[in-house]
């Protein structure tokens, strides 16, 4: 092959591999996503969780497949997992498919928890890095006692949902995860 044809193709390479970005970088400790530009700290004694091997291993999915931007879990009963989805319609409809999402969320819990039931529901609101984030905060609940919380943050981006949602059996280990993505930040 004379030289030009392989500086040519060496050439070419550079450019396709220099035009595919990552969406996404964990270096540090420190998570980062392109698409939201979110960067969330994770301490060492998480550990982040894949979730195909979860699939492959049969195992209740907590966690989204699809569009999964990152999750981390604490033992095995405690989770963090942030994802997003694509959205159209107005705020009312967007509202009406959070709750809805709650909900069957609420559905993947009772494959962990089958005798569980759904207690204290509440939805407020919070500032999250300069942004309002709608919090709902959902309590699991197996003869009359909590066995786990559900928390989740979700926020409207132009066209996506961005949403972070954590279950948790230890309220120490809850409340370190909730504090994580409060710490959190979206640069804008």
């Amino acid at each position: 092959m004379s030289k030009l044809k392989y500086l040519s193709i060496l050439f070419l390479a550079a450019i396709i591999l220099s035009g595919c970005k990552k969406r996404e970088t964990f270096e540090n400790n420190v998570f980062f996503d392109k698409t939201f530009n979110w960067e969330i700290a994770i301490p060492d004694d998480y550990e982040k969780v894949n979730q195909k091997e979860q699939v492959e291993k049969g195992a209740p999915l907590l966690i989204e497949t699809k569009n999964s931007i990152v999750a981390f879990k604490r033992d095995n009963k405690n989770y963090f997992s942030a994802n997003y989805e694509d959205v159209t319609g107005d705020n009312r409809s967007v509202d009406l498919n959070l709750r809805l999402k709650d909900f069957l969320f609420l559905k993947k819990i009772g494959q962990l928890y089958p005798k569980g039931k759904m207690g204290d529901y509440a939805v407020t609101s919070e500032n999250i890095s300069g942004l309002k984030f709608r919090k709902s905060k959902i309590a699991v609940t197996e003869n009359g006692k909590t066995v786990a919380t559900v928390v989740i943050f979700s926020s409207i981006f132009i066209d996506k949902v961005f949403t972070a949602s954590i279950v948790y059996e230890d309220e120490e280990y809850g409340n370190a995860m909730i504090n994580l993505f409060q710490k959190s930040t979206f640069k804008q």
